[in-house]
């Protein structure tokens, strides 16, 4: 999958998760066929999760980062080949 696919997926789950916690924290029901506070809690956890992976990820988006990142891999491929 490309770097800007990846960015993208990313933050539309992202946006979709906070847009599910803002209707929560204004009293509307998201999912409607769970109780209260198992609805709460799966949308914090989704909204937890998605958060963390999107800071965690290192997205590489611009040209220039796809490139920079296309010499980290080669280097450290070269250097696995060396040390054997």
């Amino acid at each position: 999958m490309q770097e800007k696919t990846k960015a993208l997926i990313t933050l539309v789950i992202l946006v979709l998760t906070m847009i599910n916690q803002a209707l929560q924290l204004a009293g509307y029901s998201t999912i409607p066929f769970a109780p209260e506070k198992v609805e709460q809690f799966l949308s914090m956890l989704a909204t937890a999760v998605v958060s963390v992976y999107a800071w965690w990820k290192n997205q590489n988006v611009t040209p220039e980062a796809q490139k920079m990142q296309k010499a980290i891999n080669d280097k450290k491929a070269y250097n696995r080949l060396n040390k054997l």
